[in-house]
């Protein structure tokens, strides 16, 4: 039985140091899709950074974008704070309600809420006549916000036909701002975009009304990545895209051209010849039928690769697609290798990404997998080194 020792003779380095994976990010394609979307659209750009930037890091993600994005979108109050605290000065948008208990951080790190409840409404401007009667802080003059409106997706907003109320209500309230208004598209990403008309009629007719009583909103945001780079009638004001500025395209059309920026790699741990009948990993769900070269690369479940690849995904070595052989441990992957291949511990090994003249997307993991491409890529574990280029 053949085992090779833990030193990589054609390259003379020691692989202890080396196999742990990680994944490779260019900060220089996400500039050049956000310069082409921008380019495309003739709109205000909303760069969406939630969930660390789509596991590409958020903090690299909006320092290499901000003198291109005119804005950034994040999930929570947290994340914004994250972005201020490493130096963002850009508007930085919260795209979902908060609590009312996050108002007082709102302000003090100047970021815009997304309103859709009138309870979180009130105590925002509570927050702001509060902190403008404390000497020790500096006042401010107002507090912008956008709201939210649901035209169909039924997960958060204000219900689209009660919208002209909430505003007149919302002008009750002095130290509020109404910046933006926004609706969240349910299907943009479907080849069928009849919701997604049903959902721009409803928009419009909702924003009809306000345009026409002159409250002086600067904009109007609806698009997604895929309406985005599929749908110009969702454009308005602005457009607010997320995977695509990472270079993954979430529509089967589309008017732009996009680089992927992440390549997630790892290296050869192990490589050893294993008699026939034997099986592989926990469970041995897989068995070989005649003596089989096999190697060990350390990545599994617990760095985010998706256990579901069990059996059925591949890997890239020395540019060949390689099977996964038997169960995903939670940080060890068994692929099988041809008798005469070539491969040592400390080679490279490719999960997303380009090797020579073949490339594993992170659609066709999310495809073998029952996923969205989202999951795949924010799935990606903290103990997974991200190095920028």
């Amino acid at each position: 039985m053949e085992h090779s020792q833990k030193f990589n003779k054609r390259t003379g380095i020691d692989v202890e140091t080396k196999i742990q994976s990680h994944v490779e990010i260019d900060l220089l394609k996400i500039q050049d899709n956000a310069k082409a979307i921008k380019a495309y659209c003739n709109r205000k750009l909303i760069a969406v950074v939630k969930a660390d930037a789509y596991g590409h890091g958020a903090v690299q993600v909006a320092d290499v974008l901000h003198n291109i994005a005119d804005m950034f979108a994040v999930a929570t109050v947290e994340e914004g704070i994250e972005l201020r605290q490493a130096g963002i000065r850009n508007p930085i948008l919260v795209l979902f309600s908060t609590l009312t208990d996050t108002v007082d951080e709102i302000i003090s790190y100047e970021l815009t809420p997304t309103i859709d409840n009138w309870n979180l409404a009130t105590r925002l401007n509570e927050a702001v006549l509060g902190r403008n009667s404390l000497l020790q802080l500096v006042p401010i003059e107002k507090a912008y916000i956008h709201l939210d409106i649901n035209t169909g997706m039924n997960r958060s907003g204000i219900p689209y036909l009660e919208v002209r109320d909430f505003i007149d209500k919302l002008q009750t309230l002095n130290r509020l701002e109404l910046e933006g208004i926004t609706t969240h598209l349910a299907t943009a990403d479907e080849e069928d975009h009849s919701f997604v008309n049903l959902q721009l009629q409803r928009f419009v007719s909702s924003i009809e009304d306000v345009e026409k009583s002159d409250t002086g909103i600067p904009f109007f945001h609806v698009a997604n990545s895929a309406a985005t780079i599929s749908i110009p009638d969702s454009h308005f004001d602005a457009v607010r895209p997320g995977l695509a500025l990472y270079g993954i395209y979430p529509a089967s059309s589309y008017f732009v051209d996009l680089q992927p920026a992440l390549c997630w790699k790892t290296h050869v741990s192990w490589v050893s010849m294993i008699d026939s009948g034997e099986g592989i990993s926990y469970g041995l769900t897989h068995k070989v039928k005649q003596p089989t070269r096999i190697a060990a690369i350390q990545v599994g479940y617990g760095d985010g690769y998706p256990r579901s690849l069990s059996n059925k995904g591949e890997v890239l070595i020395n540019g060949i697609r390689r099977p996964i052989l038997g169960r995903i441990c939670m940080d060890i992957t068994v692929v099988g290798l041809e008798t005469t291949d070539h491969v040592e511990i400390g080679d490279e090994v490719i999960l997303i990404g380009k090797q020579g003249d073949a490339e594993i997307t992170v659609d066709e993991i999310a495809k073998k997998t029952e996923t969205i491409p989202y999951e795949i890529l924010t799935q990606i574990g903290k103990r997974v080194k991200r190095i920028y280029a």
